[in-house]
């Protein structure tokens, strides 16, 4: 009998045997990756981790972090332990956002992969424990901007290209700015990568990595549009020219 035949008839385990059987071969089956978007604040910046790959494809390219999905693996779980093996940085599941999942055809040059991205919020205690491992050459903390509307990478001052990313990594790099861009409005998770305490200056130019908007706005024009998200401390911190007040945040969606 067909699977046809089971479809409403006889039972589920007769049914799941047969369209096993029947159909194993009729779909090609593609490889499952995740890529990680893992972003960081430091010295007044928004960075990403991009790791230098030392074997091929795209040997010698930057990448973001991520492999293959091993069988019977949560996705979650996934992300988690590749970020682990290749960048020593371990993340809770409140640090994992997914981003996009992207299968288009050729996107990688050795077979059919669709990969699931996901954004990654490192906490600033957790900095210091990344290291390269497993395909990691090295690893690169990369300035990321969003300046008129373009994706912009800098390490060290020197702006990187589309080119030097492996596979479409560029392109899930853009969709990440615009996820992010999109709801510092309503739901800024980007401020997962401030320390508790800051202030208002260096979450204003958190906001301004994304949107210059934000970047011509005062601080008194700033903190009255997102007086939701800020609560004053009683602590100031040393800033370039005074002593100014910190702020904690909370994230809240609208």
């Amino acid at each position: 009998m067909t699977v046809r035949n089971f479809e409403q008839i006889g039972s589920e385990k007769e049914f799941l045997e047969t369209y096993r059987e029947e159909l194993k071969d009729k779909y090609e089956k593609p490889s499952v990756t995740v890529d990680s978007v893992l972003l960081r604040y430091h010295e007044g910046q928004p960075q990403v981790l991009l790791i230098k790959r030392k074997t091929h494809p795209f040997k010698d390219c930057y990448a973001l972090s991520g492999g293959f999905v091993e069988k019977d693996e949560d996705l979650d779980q996934a992300i988690r332990r590749q970020v682990k093996k290749e960048t020593n940085v371990n993340l809770t599941e409140d640090q994992i956002e997914q981003l996009i999942t992207v299968g288009t055809p050729g996107r990688d040059p050795r077979l059919w992969v669709i990969t699931v991205a996901y954004l990654c919020y490192l906490k600033t205690t957790d900095e210091s424990r990344a290291r390269a491992g497993d395909d990691a050459a090295s690893l690169h903390w990369v300035n990321i901007f969003a300046k008129d509307n373009q994706l912009q990478l800098f390490e060290d001052g020197q702006a990187l290209s589309r080119e030097q990313l492996a596979f479409d990594h560029w392109q899930i790099l853009e969709t990440a700015i615009n996820r992010i861009k999109g709801r510092l409005e309503y739901f800024p998770t980007i401020l997962q990568i401030m320390p508790q305490e800051e202030t208002l200056t260096a979450y204003r130019e958190l906001f301004g990595c994304f949107n210059e908007n934000y970047l011509k706005m005062d601080s008194t024009n700033f903190l009255r549009r997102f007086k939701r998200l800020f609560t004053k401390t009683d602590k100031k911190k040393a800033t370039r020219t005074k002593r100014a007040a910190t702020y904690t945040y909370k994230i809240e969606e609208l």
